[in-house]
């Protein structure tokens, strides 16, 4: 029986690791890529925790990749009433602070560092892979109900942790959120044609509401490629003792 929900964790000295779906747990046994998602703004993402999950990475796959978000941070902060130069400037300060979290991150585990390549989802955008699935995703939205209702509610529940109690956004507050979750869709979906690699893993420290859709019991509507998996790759923020 397919599994939405994940899995029986595999353990690790560093992480917590639990495929999500049918086939992610062969995937992530191929070891052949993982897309370690970073979240621009998000406290759990700290220089130990990336160094723990970047240190895993590498140990299991052949080639790793670190995605950070970037695109659509100024929009929603203009939306939220930010001058367009402070918001270019809180962007921007976000931004620094992310890098040089990951840029620590790869100094802490070493050598293996050379094999992870840490790069902006914004890196993407003009890359025909990316598009070439971005074309797809878009096209599903508008015809795959349960998959835009999915995408809206990730995109409103953003919004609401961000907003006054009982305040609707905005249509400007919900384009630019859905912007937001539109464009890291294409890498639930088919990272290897991004990329260019064989199988891959999409591995973050929660289940995503994209993530329990697109790998769960799903006979019709948008399903992600055959060898793509999803993963929660957990990490406590503690020194091992």
């Amino acid at each position: 029986m397919v599994q939405s929900e994940p899995q029986e964790a595999l353990t690790d000295l560093r992480v917590r690791v639990s495929p999500v779906g049918a086939n992610s747990g062969g995937i992530l046994q191929r070891g052949e890529h993982a897309l370690l998602g970073v979240s621009t703004g998000n406290s759990y993402f700290s220089r130990r925790r990336l160094a723990k999950a970047m240190a895993w990475a590498v140990e299991h796959f052949a080639a790793v990749d670190v995605v950070y978000a970037d695109v659509a941070l100024q929009p929603i902060l203009e939306a939220f009433g930010y001058e367009p130069a402070a918001a270019r400037r809180s962007v921007a300060k976000q931004l620094r602070g992310v890098r040089r979290r990951i840029a620590g991150a790869l100094e802490d585990i070493g050598a293996a560092a050379a094999r992870v390549q840490a790069r902006p989802l914004s890196h993407f955008l003009d890359q025909p892979g990316y598009r070439e699935v971005q074309t797809r995703t878009r096209m599903a939205l508008r015809t795959d109900v349960e998959l835009r209702s999915v995408r809206d509610a990730m995109a409103y529940q953003f919004l609401t942790q961000r907003l006054p109690p009982g305040t609707l956004p905005t249509p400007a507050k919900v384009e630019a959120a859905l912007a937001y979750v539109d464009a890291e869709l294409p890498f639930f979906v088919d990272t290897l044609r991004i990329v260019d690699v064989p199988s891959s893993v999409h591995c973050y420290h929660t289940v995503l509401p994209l993530g329990r859709l697109l790998f769960g019991e799903r006979r019709t509507g948008l399903r992600p490629a055959d060898n793509q998996g999803y993963a929660v790759v957990a990490c406590d923020d503690r020194t091992e003792q």
